[in-house]
């Protein structure tokens, strides 16, 4: 375990009403990233200086002017730099302020605990540590509206070891930071509301801090008011911890929209007119305006990059999907690349240039076992590892053993380990996979299919030609963008790093690559359309009849890949009624 369970992240925003900020304004948007985890006297908080790093890199692409990240910060390092970054504050349209570490309520106060705190007496809290209402005072020069995160995981150690006055138990120090009253134009997010335990998660972030990064990472491209932000980051938090940690946004609102950058999208119709602002904890539904992922016109030229989800007979909304421009590639693997097959093989990797005629739709991330669920219950489907069709239950690892085999009982609800519902489905054929597609084609109306095999290979590539969309020499750098084989697990052939996950990670945990797909490497292999050709013959580009026996294509690596099978070239192939646990799928759509 990385420790996170013991960390908090903050996050302070003071932003931008939209319109009317002077171009020349030196000041427009600040920033101040801190990322204390190497804690002398409580865990070490592993993921603090990733969600740092990362958190500054996503402000600065978003136009903030950021200092840090400053890691590791003692209590007058931490004090110098707020007291530094208020005179930044002060008159900018818009302040932000990260914090990730360890953070407690002692006495009804909030603190956020430098790396060199002891904290032995209630009494030194106020010495050792930094009052959250400091820093809203650094923020609340700005001069627009304000925005406090909190990313807190409700169980800290340094409140165990405290020794309290008048007889008083350890119950009088908070789990955690207790929920805030925010004044003026200021509101506050919690990665859990009041009084519950936000989760570690086992991926590069926090669950929490992974959620908002999505979003950030994308919002030139998709932004979203403040109050759908955090509600879309919500939604994702409860369904990545199976409902268990709900984020919440205290505060409220006025009639108009306030965006995190001023490049809001061109307004749609003015919603019916919501009540005058009071002060009430908030946090919007849906998620999201409904135009902001409206599938594109049948006929239209959507934009490559552009995520959309069409909308099912029910008023609800499918998966979500990424416009993947048409274009031309590289497919294969030149002969120089390591971890190529043996030069009997090499045929089958064989690099010859592609042309992809139409632009298409791709899933933003694999199929997940709750999305597949629901096809389930609505169509009564039993899948082919229920019905043991050509074997019994699942082609499965079993850890005890250190084997694979076919296991009666398991299947796509009992894959052998631990899953939730955000978790990529396994133990799914491509005749179960076609199934789900057929049956959300009818209740969109849309084409929906699995990739050909050159679709899955354009749009994992996203334009680079090396081993993997991260770089060749990826190897230490890959668990910032795939669950994969890694040295925690004992693979006996392994990527020198650890991504916190054994089996599957839930979708989306990683980073995406440059076209805004997840997990297009690791986490499960995922199948297409398009009949494995030893050598390629162009069958790649094509989609196999629905009743084909023959292998069919199988691309991506999986949570159990080696170094030499997570690479975008990398093919494998499997029979249609073949199922596995670390088989899954990725839908996609013509356009």
């Amino acid at each position: 375990m990385s420790g996170r369970g013991w960390g908090i992240g903050l996050l302070i925003v003071a932003l931008a009403a939209l319109g009317g900020l002077p171009a020349a304004d030196a000041a427009e948007r600040v920033a101040l990233v801190i990322g204390n985890g190497n804690y002398a006297h409580a865990p070490r908080l592993n993921a603090t200086e990733r969600d740092a790093k990362e958190m500054a890199k996503a402000l600065t692409e978003l136009g903030f002017r950021v200092t840090g990240p400053l890691l590791d910060q003692g209590k007058t390092e931490m004090e110098t730099a707020l007291g530094d970054f208020g005179e930044q504050a002060r008159g900018a349209a818009a302040a932000v302020v990260y914090f990730s570490g360890h953070g407690m309520e002692v006495g009804g106060t909030n603190y956020l605990i430098p790396v060199t705190a002891k904290l032995q007496h209630e009494s030194r809290a106020p010495l050792e540590a930094v009052p959250l209402e400091v820093v809203l005072t650094q923020v609340g020069g700005a001069r627009n509206y304000g925005l406090v995160i909190l990313d807190a995981c409700r169980d800290n150690p340094l409140a165990n070891q405290m020794r309290l006055a008048d007889g008083r138990t350890k119950d009088w120090v908070g789990k955690g930071l207790k929920p805030v009253e925010p004044s003026g134009q200021v509101y506050v997010a919690y990665a859990a509301k009041g009084g519950t335990k936000a989760q570690e998660g086992r991926g590069p972030n926090s669950l929490f801090t992974t959620a908002l990064l999505n979003y950030l990472r994308n919002y030139r491209q998709d932004p979203l008011p403040l109050s759908n932000l955090f509600g879309a980051v919500r939604e994702d938090v409860l369904e990545a911890t199976t409902r268990t940690q709900e984020p919440w946004l205290y505060g409220a609102f006025g009639r108009k929209p306030i965006y995190l950058i001023d490049a809001a999208p061109t307004p749609t119709p003015t919603p019916t007119p919501t009540p005058a602002p009071v002060a009430v904890a908030s946090v919007p539904s849906p998620s999201r305006p409904p135009a902001s992922q409206e599938a594109p016109p049948e006929g239209s030229r959507p934009q490559p990059g552009q995520i959309f989800r069409d909308t099912l007979s029910d008023g609800t909304r499918g998966p979500a999907l990424v416009v993947i421009g048409a274009g031309e590639f590289w497919m294969g693997s030149p002969e120089s690349e390591t971890g190529r097959e043996p030069d009997k093989e090499a045929g089958r990797e064989r690099r010859h240039r592609v042309r992809i005629e139409r632009a298409f739709a791709l899933g933003q991330t694999e199929v997940t076992v709750g999305e597949f669920r629901r096809f389930v219950e609505a169509a009564g489907y039993r899948t082919d590892a229920e019905r043991d069709v050509g074997a019994k239950g699942c082609y499965a690892y079993d850890a005890k053993s250190d084997q694979w085999d076919w296991r009666a009982g398991l299947n796509w609800r009992k894959p052998g380990y631990e899953q939730a519902d955000s978790h990529p489905v396994v133990c799914v054929s491509w005749n179960d996979a076609n199934q789900y597609l057929g049956w959300l084609t009818k209740e969109t109306g849309r084409n929906y299919r699995l990739p050909s095999e050159a679709e899955w290979e354009y749009a994992a590539r996203a334009g680079t030609t090396g081993a993997r969309y991260w770089g060749d020499g990826g190897d230490t750098s890959a668990c910032g963008y795939a669950n994969v084989a890694n040295k925690e697990h004992g693979w006996s052939s392994a990527f020198p790093c650890s991504d916190g996950y054994e089996f599957t990670a839930p979708v989306g945990s990683f980073q995406p690559n440059a076209w805004k797909l997840n997990d297009m490497l690791g986490n499960v292999w995922e199948w297409t359309c398009s009949a494995f050709a030893k050598e390629y013959d162009g069958s790649e580009s094509k989609c196999s009849k629905k009743d084909t026996s023959g292998p069919l294509a199988v691309r991506g690596g999986s949570w159990n890949s080696i170094p030499a099978w997570v690479r975008s070239a990398l093919r494998d192939r499997d029979a249609p009624a073949d199922r596995h646990s670390s088989r899954g799928f990725r839908l996609a759509r013509s356009l």
